[in-house]
């Protein structure tokens, strides 16, 4: 959930989303506060960022779009809420329910809402649907990811380099520095994509050097334990 104000922000999408397919979710794209939006190049850069996602835009106010999200809803199905802090994702849930299921915060001076949300919560919709609402997130870290589904525009366009291991600088006949130069990929998503793959490679590292040192620690306390072994059994003979 992404509200079309202030908090419009197309490389925090990309990390929802990479963390949304991960987790083996069918993500679904909900932009929120659609009665303030005044600049509708939002929504055209939101769906170039959630290639293969449904895009939603809703009004809490006006209830635009909000029978479109409802639709979604299956019965017996769980559904999660994941976004900022004052995005609407407490008032979106009040109108998907028909009545006041949380509490939800005015207005600050800036348009924005105010969090309200401290801890999740599982609610049962009518219908029958699960909807988990979540604190808003100000940050939010990949641990891991399957980033290739979130961009798979850019997984298609390097299926096309010469190389298998185009590093997709100088390389000769480079579909993603061909695609860049010809306007067909977004600088700054390409630099989003490559920040979030060091990121994941930078985890890994510190991932695998850890479990290096808890095998080292274990064999460690094998050896000990065989020493002491030993000895025990020689005191004894």
């Amino acid at each position: 959930v992404s509200g079309l104000d202030g908090d419009f922000n197309p490389r925090r999408l990309e990390r929802y989303l990479t963390a949304a397919w991960d987790s083996g979710a069918d993500p679904v794209l909900v932009l929120t506060k659609l009665d303030v939006c005044d600049d509708l190049e939002k929504l055209v850069d939101a769906e170039a960022v959630a290639i293969g996602v449904p895009v939603l835009a809703v009004s809490n106010v006006t209830g635009e779009g909000i029978d479109e999200v409802r639709a979604l809803l299956r019965p017996a199905r769980t559904f999660v809420l994941l976004g900022s802090s004052g995005v609407g994702k407490s008032t979106l849930i009040n109108r998907l329910a028909g009545r006041r299921l949380m509490p939800t915060g005015d207005l600050r001076k800036d348009g924005r809402g105010r969090h309200t949300t401290r801890h999740r919560q599982l609610l049962v919709l009518p219908g029958g649907a699960l909807l988990v609402d979540t604190p808003g997130l100000r940050e939010l870290q990949i641990w891991e990811g399957d980033v290739d589904s979130a961009f798979s525009d850019i997984a298609d366009l390097q299926a096309r380099c010469r190389f298998n291991d185009c590093g997709h600088e100088t390389e000769p006949d480079c579909a993603v520095q061909e695609a860049l130069a010809s306007g067909a990929l977004d600088p700054e998503r390409f630099k989003s994509y490559r920040k979030l793959q060091r990121e994941l490679r930078a985890i890994e590292m510190r991932s695998s050097a850890r479990l290096r040192r808890e095998a080292k620690q274990r064999w460690r306390q094998r050896a000990r334990e065989s020493r002491t072994a030993r000895r025990y059994k020689d005191r004894i003979e």
